[in-house]
């Protein structure tokens, strides 16, 4: 009789548990931190944006802005939902000449599901002295096949993994070690 009352008691307490989402989804029209035509491209890709719980102010972990293609270019990385594929697509977005262009660096291959407790994608800036730090800290066999670093890289975390940091040179985004 006691063990089922712990059992009875258990099975209440889980039934109670208060729902506590590490984001919250919102359409890319709310981001004014964004320019228009990256907006509209997020809208027009069906993504919604996570609002992450504690992001304050200028402090938010689902866009950033940064020099991702040059050291004079100016670009914005976004986490972008998208609940009919339920996945996870990091895009870097670049203004050529006059127009948002938008490409995935990093496709999700996993369902965040912002309104549920589980881990979500961030991103960041990764600066050139950041991704040195962290070559010269992790992985400094690979210090000689780095890229010339003379721009940002997008870093993205996932949950509580290694971050990895994608850099764009020659042409193409290559992968680089980021903070453990």
């Amino acid at each position: 009789m006691r063990g089922l009352l712990v059992l009875s008691l258990f099975a209440i307490s889980a039934l109670g548990q208060v729902y506590n989402p590490v984001a919250k989804e919102r359409g890319p029209e709310s981001i004014l931190g964004l320019p228009e035509g990256v907006r509209r491209d997020l809208a027009f890709r069906k993504c919604v944006v996570p609002k992450y719980v504690g992001d304050v102010g200028t402090n938010d972990q689902a866009y950033t802005k940064g020099h991702f293609r040059s050291a004079t270019s100016v670009g914005y990385a976004v986490v972008c939902y998208i609940a009919a594929r339920k996945i996870q697509d990091i895009l870097v977005y670049s203004n050529t000449e006059g127009a948002w262009s938008g490409e995935v660096i990093d496709q999700g291959a996993f369902d965040p599901s912002p309104h549920a407790d589980k881990c979500e994608a961030t991103v960041g800036v990764a600066t050139s002295k950041y991704i040195l730090d962290h070559a010269l800290a992790y992985a400094p066999d690979e210090l000689k096949s780095l890229p010339r670093l003379d721009h940002d890289g997008v870093e993205v975390g996932i949950c509580e993994k290694a971050s990895i940091i994608h850099y764009f040179s020659k042409g193409k985004w290559v992968f680089l070690q980021g903070a453990d």
